[in-house]
Formats: structure tokens, C-alpha cells, sequence
């Protein structure tokens, strides 16, 4: 078990080796391993969200400190959460499709109006963030992670409709980042920009936050 745990601690942060500096490259499976990680922090943010068919919003959400895993790679686990009004390009595409489906069944379908249709994302995720610079004054990082998305849909005229239950989706995700922190005491200052691709839904993330580190977190060098 304990050689299957590092396995696939090395497949996740696998995606971060290019952008490792050269000492990287003589780490071995050894210098990963999950039982490196134990709750240092946590903390809020808010962010700026930038989706694909909907208008662009607010995200606010809450992230968790485990510590690193091996050398530089530190595990962060998120929930996030934002709401967003439906384009009316893309109103007037989901329109167009229920009154084809219409047409297929009848003779004639009357023009069709949604109103106003908002959607929202409850995100649960996991990142690996590879530190490039740690216990810096100012530190950069980069890295990865899978999420789950929970999305709903509402509005006045599709509520309690058909229409509604094709919006409610649970979609699993993928995000890409590049982020820089600053530490203040026990604060940790982030800046974070985040690219998530699902099947449903698309955005980009721009967030800033803060960490609370728990006293005397350990060093990379303390992780292996």
C-alpha cells in the first residue's frame, strides 16, 4: 500500500517535472510520499471569474494547507463557488435546440423565451502547487489538479422544467496555475491565476487570498 500511495502521489505531480529546476531530475519515488502531509493552514478568497457563455462574476472560496508532499510540491485542496448569468447568445442557442426537439414532435412550436437563466459552480478541488523558490521573500509556483464541479441552473421559466434538469450536471475538472505568495508571520499573502477546463464549462480564475499558517510549518528540506 504504502509503495501504490507513492505511485500515485509521482503520477500527480508527474505534469510539474519540466518545469522543475535541474536538481529535480535526481529525485527519486522515495522524496514523494502521502504520510508527508498533515493540515498546516487554511484560508480565504475572492476572486474574478471569466467563463465561456456566461457572464463574468465573482468567485469566493476557502483553501487548505496539507503541507508538501517531497521536495517543493505542496498539496492544496479548495472549495470555491460562483453564479453567473447565461449569455443571450448562448439563451438563444438553448432555445433554438428545444424548439428543433419541439418541431420533431408536432407540427408547429411557438417561439420560445427563458428569461433570465443563471447558473453556479460548487468546486471541490485538489492541487499540487511546485514551489520554485520557497522561503523567499516573494515565491512563485506553479502546478495542477483534478476538481469536481457542481453545477446548477435556475431561473423563473425553467424552474421545476426539464430545461433545469439539463443544466444540473455533476462535470469532474482540470486546472492549470501559476500563483506567487508572500509571507507575512504567520500570513501567507497569494495571488493566483487558474485555467479550468470541464466538460460543461469553461473559465478562467483570478483570485487573490491569504493563508494562516498553524506555527513552525516545516521546510521542504523537512519532507522528505
Amino acid at each position: 500500500m504504502r509503495l501504490t500511495g507513492r505511485l500515485l502521489l509521482l503520477a500527480a505531480v508527474a505534469c510539474l517535472a519540466p518545469m522543475s529546476p535541474a536538481p529535480a531530475a535526481a529525485q527519486t519515488l522515495a522524496d514523494y510520499d502521502y504520510e508527508n502531509l498533515q493540515f498546516r493552514g487554511i484560508g480565504p478568497e475572492i476572486g474574478w471569474v471569466v467563463p465561456s457563455e456566461l457572464e463574468r462574476t465573482i468567485s469566493y472560496g476557502m483553501h487548505a494547507d496539507l503541507g508538501f508532499v517531497g521536495p517543493n510540491v505542496r498539496i492544496v485542496p479548495s472549495i470555491r463557488f460562483w453564479a453567473s448569468e447565461l449569455r443571450q447568445p448562448q439563451l438563444d442557442r438553448l432555445s433554438e435546440q428545444i424548439v428543433h426537439l419541439c418541431e420533431k414532435q408536432a407540427t408547429e412550436c411557438p417561439a420560445l423565451n427563458l428569461g433570465e437563466v443563471q447558473r453556479s459552480d460548487l468546486e471541490l478541488s485538489t492541487e499540487a502547487h511546485y514551489i520554485f523558490a520557497p522561503w523567499t521573500p516573494i515565491s512563485l509556483y506553479a502546478g495542477g489538479g483534478l476538481s469536481l464541479h457542481l453545477l446548477n441552473g435556475r431561473g423563473e421559466l425553467i424552474d421545476d422544467t426539464f430545461v433545469e434538469d439539463l443544466l444540473d450536471t455533476v462535470a469532474p475538472g482540470f486546472s492549470l496555475l501559476f500563483g506567487s505568495f508572500i509571507p507575512v508571520g504567520k500570513i501567507r499573502l497569494v495571488g493566483e491565476a487558474r485555467a479550468v477546463l470541464t466538460s460543461d464549462v469553461q473559465y478562467g480564475n483570478l483570485t487573490l487570498g491569504g493563508v494562516w499558517s498553524l506555527p513552525s510549518p516545516p521546510r521542504p528540506a523537512d519532507a522528505r
